[in-house]
């Protein structure tokens, strides 16, 4: 079974996200990213749609795993 739950990866991973965006702002570079709402969408949702198909199949729980 896998957890989904937000840690310090993801904590890192939001700080060097606003980092970077702040910085090519700065530098008037274009992102490395999508630069359409659509396209970030569609990002976003294939993970989503991902989440719930395996949350449907029971094979990811929400939440901090057990202590082992």
């Amino acid at each position: 079974m896998h957890y989904v739950y937000v840690g310090r990866n993801e904590l890192v991973a939001l700080v060097v996200g606003l980092v970077t965006g702040t910085l090519y702002s700065w530098l008037d570079l274009p992102i490395p990213a999508p630069n359409v709402t659509g396209g970030i969408c569609a990002i976003l949702f294939t993970y989503l749609g991902y989440l719930i198909v395996n949350a449907w199949r029971k094979s990811v729980s929400f939440g901090r795993p057990p202590a082992s």
